[in-house]
């Protein structure tokens, strides 16, 4: 599930991505001045997520140089190695030449005073925690709303199998209709109970009843699982695909021209709740 938390503090800031994966997979970018806390923070994200690609970041807020152009801070050796090349110079204009502002940007020229952050171990976990709340809060923000499309995603496909349904009860008539009308252009004298068995055994390869009562099954499943506090994108995953699947056998069998309309609908609707149900933890 695609989601983005971040924590900022004085001295850092925690960043969570997630992204759509069939199971769960966790990276960390961190230094290594706090690299003991990747295990825990590796075990947190597990205790709060199942599914989905997560990347954790932590930025550090750079250290502040301190420079000074105080003469006791000049490197002494270089200073001195400065002067003996001035009092070797035959000419103190040619010295005049010497930009001394680029000097003193020269890093080996100043001994810059550098200070380094120490992070408390146990600040940086909670910090971390909040950031992680966030992060969950954002999922299950988008859960609710990717559960109200699901549903009315069955919704519509129940209405759609009842309508095709209904209109395949006339599918045995048109079978008769259709092998007679062909048996009439042959003109030529056929059984009537072998025209009556073959009408039949038609009629049963195309009656499409099975797989209206397994969809009914499994969107009644479907429902069920979007009711659920525990993960159900695996589950809802499986469904969505067997659905998909009764959706094609059905679509084979319907024959009826009125039917081919609804039948595309019912298809691009099982498809559309495939793809959302796949970013669903």
């Amino acid at each position: 599930m695609t989601a983005f938390a971040r924590i900022q503090e004085s001295s850092h800031a925690w960043e969570i991505r997630s992204v759509n994966h069939r199971s769960l997979e966790i990276r960390t970018k961190i230094p290594e001045a706090i690299r003991e806390l990747e295990a825990s923070i590796k075990e947190l994200t597990r205790q709060s997520l199942k599914r989905g690609y997560v990347e954790i970041f932590f930025h550090e807020t750079p250290p502040e140089q301190v420079s000074s152009i105080e003469p006791q801070n000049l490197d002494p050796e270089l200073l001195r190695a400065i002067k003996e090349v001035s009092k070797a110079l035959p000419s103190k204009k040619v010295v005049s030449v010497v930009d001394v502002t680029r000097l003193m940007q020269n890093p080996n020229l100043l001994r810059a005073r550098t200070t380094r952050t120490e992070y408390d171990l146990n600040e940086l976990k909670l910090s971390f925690k909040s950031c992680l709340k966030q992060l969950v809060e954002t999922r299950q923000r988008e859960g609710q709303a990717l559960r109200a499309i699901v549903h009315t995603s069955v919704e519509t496909t129940r209405n759609l199998l009842k309508s095709i349904y209904d209109l395949g009860k006339e599918q045995p008539k048109l079978i008769q209709e259709r092998l007679t009308e062909r048996l009439r252009a042959l003109d030529k004298h056929v059984d009537p109970n072998r025209v009556a068995q073959e009408i039949a055994l038609l009629a049963q390869k195309s009656d499409f009843k099975e797989e209206q009562d397994r969809l009914t099954i499994h969107l009644k499943d479907v429902e069920k699982c979007l009711t659920e506090t525990i993960p159900v994108g695996r589950r809802l995953n499986f469904l969505a695909q067997e659905i998909l699947r009764e959706a094609n056998t059905l679509a084979v069998k319907a024959q009826l021209p009125a039917c081919a309309s609804l039948v595309i609908d019912l298809k691009v609707c099982v498809d559309q709740m495939r793809e959302q149900v796949q970013n669903i933890e």
